[in-house]
């Protein structure tokens, strides 16, 4: 592997069962902030991992390893037996031809937007990472992390499907916003519709209805208007019946320090429109608004209810 891609490997095997307040992922942010071919490299082993996740096909690759270094050897390397194994399966995964293949990536503070072959255009939020393949069967974005707006072309011949870890969203043609978080996929939608399915139930989703998906329930409907999830587009974040911790992941995307949640008494619920040009003045005036405190430490910023 090159020393790039190594690090990307190490960075994605210490962070696999870490908890996202850990420090290191401050850390991992920063390295991935100095250098795009960084972000490159770490996102597509978070891909490989997404696409080989299951035994049959972790089996299978780690036999492939096994085969050019020898099971004993594999096995005593421990942890750089998966950086190998991932090596070795990202070597087989871009043998796999595909029609269009691409990753985009945004850093906190960014957008970007992007037009697909299909006609389909995307409008990534700030610190989001996906992956767009098309093949003949179907056309397939996995969100691996973060938020975006898709404008889907309809085509009779192909599906278009989204995939947030927590659900699919299957959609022909409409527009619609996927948010990812740590525990919860959330999908809002604007025109036509869509169809979120995470295993445990299904729920179709028209013009103006918002629903929430995570690993223990089936997806339900959330009474929130769904133009919230879109208003990022014209620069504004919008937070309507918000609890501490989505409004600490909606800042963070947008602040080099991040925002984490501390235990406190209460659990107030927050309504406002910030404006993304002025992401420091809301946080500044955060206990005005709500009985929180705020403070800083160690380079993150904290929010606890009172």
């Amino acid at each position: 592997m090159s020393s790039v891609r190594e690090q990307a490997a190490r960075w994605f095997t210490r962070l696999m069962h870490v908890p996202q307040d850990h420090p290191d992922h401050e850390q991992l942010r920063q390295w991935l902030a100095a250098n795009p071919l960084h972000a490159r490299e770490y996102q597509a082993f978070c891909e490989l991992w997404g696409d080989f996740s299951s035994t049959a096909s972790t089996q299978a690759l780690a036999k492939a390893l096994e085969q050019r270094q020898g099971r004993r050897a594999f096995m005593r390397r421990g942890v750089l037996g998966l950086v190998g194994l991932l090596a070795v399966g990202l070597a087989w995964r871009y043998r796999t031809p595909h029609e269009f293949e691409a990753q985009y990536v945004t850093t906190v503070g960014e957008r970007r937007r992007v037009s697909l072959p299909d006609g389909s255009e995307l409008h990534l939020a700030a610190d989001t990472r996906l992956q767009v393949r098309f093949d003949q069967g179907q056309r397939l974005v996995h969100l691996l992390q973060g938020q975006a707006i898709f404008d889907v072309a309809r085509e009779s011949s192909r599906t278009f499907r989204v995939d947030g870890g927590l659900a699919q969203v299957t959609v022909l043609g409409t527009r619609f916003v996927v948010a990812r978080e740590p525990h919860e996929l959330r999908v809002s939608v604007e025109r036509g519709s869509v169809q979120v399915d995470n295993g445990r139930g299904r729920l179709v989703l028209v013009p103006g209805q918002v629903a929430s998906s995570d690993n223990r329930n089936a997806p339900h409907m959330l009474d929130i208007s769904a133009s919230n999830a879109f208003a990022f587009e014209m620069g504004r974040l919008v937070l309507e019946q918000a609890g501490l911790e989505e409004v600490a992941n909606s800042l963070s995307r947008y602040r080099r320090q991040p925002v984490r949640v501390l235990p406190g008494k209460g659990q107030p619920r927050i309504n406002a429109v910030v404006q993304l040009d002025d992401v420091e003045g809301f946080v500044q005036a955060l206990p005005a608004i709500a009985p929180i405190e705020v403070s800083n430490r160690d380079g993150i910023t904290y929010l606890r209810g009172l």
